[in-house]
């Protein structure tokens, strides 16, 4: 009986000296980080609710780099927006790369639209759109 139960916690104490010892290693780092952004391309006039889209191309670091999200900080008909970035992965090279995607506006009133997409930390890259009244 004394032997069965030297046994139990034997076990039970190998059985959890595994499960610590296990670490997650296999889960890829992902890391967010802003891209500067060097071209804007893309129609400069609309209509009230009629959407367009704007070509954006922006400066990874290294092939693991992709488009995350835009972050946008809106003041009256001024907006700022930065391109978020994700990197996943551990072998990517040291090699830049530039990478497009699109951005989409659609403005509810008419007016002058100045979107500005950041460049470096203190300069922009600025898209003016003039909205209309639908006719």
């Amino acid at each position: 009986m004394k032997n069965l139960k030297l046994k139990v916690v034997a076990l039970v104490l190998f059985v959890s000296a595994g499960f610590v010892s296990c670490d997650n290693d296999d889960t890829p780092s992902v890391e967010t980080k802003t891209a500067f952004v060097s071209a804007v391309t893309g129609a400069t006039t609309s209509t009230v609710n009629q959407e367009i889209t704007l070509e954006v191309t922006y400066a990874v670091e290294n092939n693991c780099g992709v488009f995350n999200k835009f972050i946008e900080t809106t003041v009256g008909n001024t907006k700022t927006i930065e391109v978020q970035t994700k990197y996943e992965g551990s072998n990517c090279g040291t090699t830049a790369a530039t990478k497009k995607t699109s951005y989409k506006f659609k403005a509810t009133a008419a007016g002058t639209y100045i979107l500005k997409f950041k460049k470096t930390a203190t300069e922009f890259v600025t898209q003016t759109i003039v909205v209309s009244s639908a006719s």
